[in-house]
């Protein structure tokens, strides 16, 4: 028995169901109270110990100084079950070089999974326990990525493992154990150098019901180079502009059969050597309900596909890489992108896209001004500044402090153990911005987010249930967070009382093949009962949101979306839900909240 976390809400989820005519069940459990005041604005504590997660990442560092060592890995949060408790997913790698043919290593720790055991019938939480064993989900591969995804369709979320070697598939069984199977290659011939996976990301571009995947790839890196880089007395890792980059992967899928396609055939850029891809996301940017995708390269121009028409079930893309803006910086230059994240920071209706860069390039904020069109404004938002002393991977866009604007979390890590500059160290500390309107971000000093580490992977989730999403990193060769975030609603000197909140779960069971939604739009809007018109209190009047799977840097973060209510006040304001169903022939449904919906999740169903 762990010792107790305070207010920890039951996992009470009330269930629209909607039929085409949007008819309406309700049923509901209890909301979590409310907490203390915070000192900071967003008040984040680390509670891996207290919670029983004891990851620690192992390198197979060997003093050779192999990029791939600094490189991993990623982390996911996921309902592993189905208990509504959020599981948590750690990537692991080591030793390197892997000497495997197929990949997987005997001696290596493998990843893990933990079981959220959430609170018992007394309300002492039981934290997490290790269930990788149990589960077989303990994958040995030199791991990188993670994406926890339904590609059957039959509820239960498969696993895809982006590895240095060989990329793997879990298969959720019905008994709760997993099947590996490797990912197939058009090429069944192992490829010397091997294959290195970072980020993986799921979509349905062909309109088809079914989620196919993509994979960025990274270096063609042979650990018998030869190359000996640094000083004599100061060896590191050499440089990636030494090494070619690697094409990446892309799968389409038919109710669960998942099948390589050729890059070239689909109008996607089979980058080869001139793509060193780390970073992937799928989401609409333009609003014509197709998910755009773009992948962030280390070194080379960013890129950026527009979805088109599917053509005889094919999707088929359009390269706007350049044309967009979105490609280079505001100097026409590359940059060396890691993670990536996409979200409306500005509360226009329209997503941004996000990108974490290497130390003295700044991290970057493409504004989306419509018509995949994009702006560089890390200087002017505020977002890129604060990382120009940081090398920055992991990145998480949530509202954290629920007061309707996405805040921004940044894992930091160099990958030379002696970096070039004197005043940048290898472990390097986490970042925390809060966004302000209108679209700007403020760095939060006051946040204690722990040592200075070699952070990596980093994922968003609400494990505990009271409407206040925590964080998961991964760290190059050390322990995991997990930050708890205990921040009260609408931040600690928000007038009129503490916001209420509301959580939205998708699940569209008129597509089996995307029973969570990948690719709809979530708008919540707070209307003020008095006049009819719509009420902000301090906060946005209306928050949109897109269900995505895999973002950040090799990393998965919890697809329920959480919103403010406005100020727990009376009267209180009326939330109106809005969704836009994936697919072009969806509808768009508006949905008045109940009452009893604050302060829990909703399950919202489509039949």
């Amino acid at each position: 028995m762990i010792g107790p976390l305070p207010h920890v809400a039951s996992p009470g989820v009330v269930t629209l169901a909607l039929g085409l005519c949007g008819s309406v069940a309700v049923s509901a459990a209890g909301a979590a109270p409310a907490e203390r005041e915070a000192p900071c604005p967003i008040d984040l504590v680390e509670a891996q110990q207290v919670l029983g997660v004891d990851f620690v990442h192992r390198t197979g560092a060997q003093g050779e100084h192999h990029l791939p060592e600094t490189m991993g890995s990623g982390v996911a949060w996921y309902d592993y079950d189905g208990d509504g408790w959020l599981d948590l997913y750690l990537v692991q790698s080591g030793p390197f070089p892997p000497t495997s043919g197929s990949g997987v290593e005997a001696d290596a720790p493998g990843n893990q999974l933990f079981r959220n055991l959430g609170p018992g019938p007394d309300g002492v939480w039981r934290g997490f326990e290790e269930w990788s064993r149990r589960s077989g989900s303990g994958d040995r591969g030199y791991g990188q990525g993670v994406l926890p995804v339904d590609l059957d369709g039959d509820g239960r979320l498969d696993l895809v493992l982006a590895n240095y070697g060989g990329d793997r598939l879990l298969r959720a069984q019905v008994d709760g154990t997993y099947r590996a199977e490797p990912l197939a290659e058009l090429d069944d011939v192992a490829p010397a150098p091997p294959r290195w996976s970072s980020s993986i990301a799921a979509a349905d571009p062909d309109d088809d019901g079914d989620l196919d995947l993509y994979v960025a790839r990274y270096l063609d890196y042979d650990p018998g180079h030869g190359m000996l880089c640094g000083e004599a007395d100061a060896r590191r890792a050499c440089d990636p502009a030494l090494f070619e980059g690697q094409a990446d992967g892309f799968w389409s899928n038919q109710a669960g059969t998942l099948t390589p396609r050729p890059l070239e055939a689909l109008g996607l850029r089979p980058e080869g050597p001139h793509g060193k891809g780390l970073g992937v996301v799928w989401t609409d940017l333009d609003g014509d309900r197709r998910p755009d995708l773009y992948i962030a390269n280390d070194l080379t121009v960013n890129l950026l596909f527009r979805t088109l028409e599917p053509q005889q079930g094919e999707p088929r893309f359009e390269e706007l890489s350049l044309l967009s803006g979105a490609g280079v910086n505001a100097q026409g230059r590359p940059e060396a992108g890691m993670g990536v994240a996409a979200g409306d920071v500005d509360g226009d209706g329209d997503p941004e896209l996000l990108v974490t860069n290497f130390d003295v390039e700044t991290n970057t904020l493409y504004e989306n001004l419509g018509g995949l069109e994009f702006e560089d404004r890390a200087a002017a938002s505020g977002f890129g500044l604060p990382s120009f002393n940081r090398l920055g991977f992991g990145l998480v866009l949530a509202d954290l402090d629920l007061d309707g604007w996405l805040d921004a979390y940044v894992a930091n890590g160099h990958i030379f153990q002696q970096p070039a500059r004197g005043n940048v160290g290898f472990e390097q500390p986490d970042q925390l911005l809060r966004g302000v309107p209108p679209g700007r971000f403020e760095e939060v000093l006051c946040a204690e987010l722990g040592a200075p580490l070699v952070s990596r992977g980093g994922a968003a989730g609400d494990f505990d249930n009271d409407g206040r999403v925590d964080l998961a990193i991964n760290n190059s060769g050390g322990a995991a967070r997990i930050l708890r975030n205990r921040t009260p609603a609408g931040g600690p000197s928000q007038p009129g009382g503490e916001r209420s909140w509301v959580g939205i779960e998708l699940r569209d069971e008129s597509a089996p093949g995307n029973l969570q939604a990948i690719g709809a739009r979530v708008s919540l809007h707070n209307v003020a009962p008095e006049s009819g018109g719509v009420s902000g209190s301090g906060a946005v009047s209306t928050a949109h949101r897109w269900v995505s799977a895999g973002d950040s840097y090799q990393s998965a973060s919890d697809r329920r979306q959480v919103f403010p209510l406005g100020a727990a006040a009376s009267p209180a304001p009326t939330a109106v839900l809005e969704v836009d169903w994936p697919g072009r022939g969806a509808a768009r449904q508006r949905i008045v909240l109940p009452a009893e919906a604050r302060g829990r999740y909703l399950r919202v169903v489509r039949r």
